[in-house]
């Protein structure tokens, strides 16, 4: 069937086809409207199968654009000439190798795509003879429907690939606000019909972090090597999938307004940014320590802004371990207390009467009337540094008396907080624009100063507590690690993945295919 025959009826696009979409957001009828785009018969119509468009719940407008592009008298996209234009036939081709992206090709319908574009490629005559007016009708319903479809796939692609798949909430990651629907999908949707190289134009809607694209390009290496099923190396199917798992965690993380602070919890690592590039050369790196074990004392993966730098700062030991650690050594020994420079003051945070060791303070910690703190000093929990990030979970990075610990490749010893290898540089780098010439010398006189001391900042600076098991370097070195609280497999249930069998890792692997 030529393009001609449909011209002959005035079939431009396919109107109310999917007008789209039921009121349930996800299908729509094969069939086309009567009286004015094609004069078909009812009963052909009435008859046709309905075909289903895959849209997520959360589509980001992926509905309102289509039912936009496919608005009354609007040229089909992806039909020239009676046949798929070469930008149909490229995106077939992307989509079928989803994987490259770290997602997966079943969620884009790629087979019913294939066997439409088939039909039509099996229906096209190229007769010179007047086409039947049930002919027509036919096959201007199979443009439309391999057009539309094709058009939902695509928009589902790069809503994924600029979203994600899921609210990164759904995973219990709490990355402030939820991102807006910043991307003009009916606009992009139009620039892949017509574009020359639909791999850059779909570049452009993904995250354009610089680690970002180091990683899939390694994913290209590691899947192309688990493909060749290398015996030596037995874990290389899980090291795809924790690479497609982090590809994940990066679109949910929002561009870069200001220079961040980011912890990557399985990594045991700090990332301090001196510009919103992410070039290892202006970033300050150090190790952390991070907290032991999900969920009960584990680090929350979360952003907030840091606010001020507190030296000397008391340690106000939080309710639950004051009850599940501290009041049973306090109660066994009378001088654990002193020993340990604790002191047990009002419940309230402006409150610093200091009240005796007696059986009735005691109840009041166990009640939570009171509360227990430790002195400023040495041996605090929290060293003498404390970088205040105000936040729901009252964690925040801190210095700390057990240097050692730093020695120890797995540094999960924390009770949530996280603590920092080089305190005087990460204040350096905080306070670098906040007036009193804190040098790294002002910064240890102060550590080690007299009185607690609180320093507002110039100004916030957004931190962000991440989980990626997977890092790739700028010197081409890939990274893998422990998955520490069990995030990757929580991942992959919520998106149907089935779990990698025999999916086990060394901790701090690193290979370099």
């Amino acid at each position: 069937m030529s393009i001609r025959d449909l011209q002959r009826i005035g079939l431009r696009a396919p109107l109310l086809l999917i007008a789209l979409l039921s009121s349930a957001g996800c299908s729509a009828a094969a069939r086309l409207p009567a009286p004015q785009a094609v004069q078909a018969d009812a009963a052909v119509m009435a008859t046709r199968e309905a075909w289903t468009v895959h849209l997520r719940p959360a589509d980001h407008g992926a509905k309102q654009a289509l039912q936009a592009v496919y608005a009354p008298a609007q040229p089909l996209l992806w039909i020239s000439e009676g046949e798929p234009t070469p930008q149909a036939l490229a995106l077939l081709r992307i989509l079928q190798s989803a994987d490259t992206y770290g997602l997966e090709p079943r969620d884009y319908d790629v087979d019913e795509l294939m066997g439409l574009a088939n039909t039509l490629a099996a229906a096209d005559t190229r007769s010179e003879e007047p086409a039947k007016p049930d002919d027509v009708t036919i096959a201007a319903q199979r443009f439309a429907q391999f057009d539309v479809s094709l058009s939902a796939a695509a928009l589902k692609l790069v809503a994924d690939l600029h979203y994600g798949r899921i609210d990164p909430r759904a995973a219990g990651f709490e990355l402030g606000a939820p991102r807006p629907d910043d991307l003009d999908l009916a606009a992009v949707l139009k620039a892949l019909a017509r574009s020359p190289d639909l791999e850059r134009t779909l570049a452009s809607v993904e995250p354009q972090f610089y680690h970002y694209r180091l990683l899939e390009g390694a994913l290209a290496r590691y899947r192309s090597l688990a493909a060749e099923q290398v015996a030596q190396q037995p874990t290389l199917a899980d090291d795809v999938r924790k690479i497609d798992l982090t590809l994940e965690r990066w679109r949910w993380l929002p561009p870069f307004q200001t220079p961040p602070i980011i912890v990557n919890i399985p990594e045991f690592r700090l990332f301090a940014f001196r510009t919103r590039a992410d070039r290892a050369a202006s970033i300050l790196q150090m190790n952390v320590i991070v907290g032991r074990t999900f969920p009960r004392m584990r680090t929350p993966v979360f952003a907030a802004d840091m606010k001020s730098v507190i030296f000397r700062p008391y340690w106000d030991v939080p309710h639950s371990i004051t009850v599940r650690e501290m009041l049973p050594k306090i109660r066994a020994n009378p001088d654990f207390l002193a020993a340990q420079h604790l002191e047990i003051v009002q419940s309230s945070r402006a409150g610093t009467q200091v009240l005796p060791p007696t059986p009735e303070s005691l109840e009041a910690l166990a009640s939570g009337a009171a509360r227990l703190r430790q002195r400023p000093g040495p041996d605090n929990a929290l060293g003498l540094i404390k970088f205040d990030l105000p936040n729901f979970h009252d964690v925040y990075l801190h210095s700390t008396p057990a240097q050692q610990l730093f020695k120890e490749r797995r540094r999960a010893f924390s009770h949530g907080c996280i603590r920092v290898s080089d305190p005087v540089a990460l204040a350096t780098y905080v306070l670098r624009d906040t007036p009193g010439d804190w040098t790294p010398e002002r910064i240890r006189a102060a550590m080690n100063g007299a009185e607690t001391r609180r320093v507002p900042l110039a100004r916030p600076i957004p931190v962000m507590i991440v989980y990626a098991t997977v890092l790739a370097k700028e010197d081409g070195e890939v990274l893998f690690f422990n998955d520490l609280y069990g995030q990757d497999r929580r991942l992959e249930r919520l998106l149907g993945l089935a779990p990698v069998p025999g999916a086990e890792r060394v901790l701090h692997a690193s290979s370099n295919p």
